[in-house]
């Protein structure tokens, strides 16, 4: 009687660890992908930035690929498709960037060189519910650009895709020692801080918008 017993716990414990299993298969679904265009340079036109797009397409595709979660193209690859899509601009280039490459989500953005400073304005397009999220920093020179680009990476993570990275908690902190600051210095104008999503429809895009 032994046998059987031990026959039948066994293939009790194989629908248990099936049932365990299965929930997780079932909804873990598949990994959302992501395309990042070059940056556009606006800049003085004797300043040859190019690197600047490599390097910040190459930074954000090493911090926002996420195993199981979120694959991001090679920039190599995303290099080969824009060299045919230069004609299109605009939505017409992030939604045929999207189809060329199946990926739901999109990063578009500008740099802007401006004596001696940079500004960094990334969008991160969502193709399927037609709607972005807008990211903004600013470095007075360009020994920070690294550290600026990672802040941006690290709100990505975290608004788009609910990953939280180390970056994102200390940007976190910085802004909650801030926001105490301003509680200490300006108790009165307390109420004009913004809190949460601050939304605006437009035709055609749904605005997200996240700015530091």
């Amino acid at each position: 009687m032994k046998k059987p017993r031990a026959f039948v716990k066994a293939i009790l414990s194989v629908f248990i660890l099936g049932g365990l299993i299965f929930p997780y298969t079932a909804f873990a679904g598949t990994p959302e992908t992501l395309a990042v265009l070059s940056f556009d340079i606006n800049a003085d036109k004797n300043k040859n930035l190019d690197y600047l797009k490599k390097g910040i397409s190459t930074m954000l595709y090493s911090r926002l690929t996420s195993p199981g979660k979120v694959v991001v193209v090679p920039p190599q690859k995303m290099a080969s498709l824009e060299a045919g899509l230069k004609k299109l601009s605009g939505s017409q280039l992030v939604h045929e960037t999207a189809r060329k490459t199946d990926s739901r989500y999109v990063i578009h953005g500008t740099i802007t060189s401006l004596a001696g400073a940079f500004s960094i304005d990334a969008k991160v397009f969502d193709t399927t519910e037609k709607k972005y999220m807008a990211f903004f920093e600013q470095s007075k020179n360009s020994d920070d650009l690294i550290q600026k680009v990672d802040r941006i990476a690290a709100a990505i993570n975290h608004k788009v895709f609910n990953r939280t990275t180390v970056t994102w908690e200390q940007m976190e902190q910085e802004k909650q020692k801030k926001l105490n600051e301003f509680k200490n210095q300006n108790p009165e104008n307390l109420m004009q801080i913004p809190t949460g999503w601050q939304q605006e429809e437009k035709v055609g895009w749904k605005v997200w918008k996240y700015l530091f």
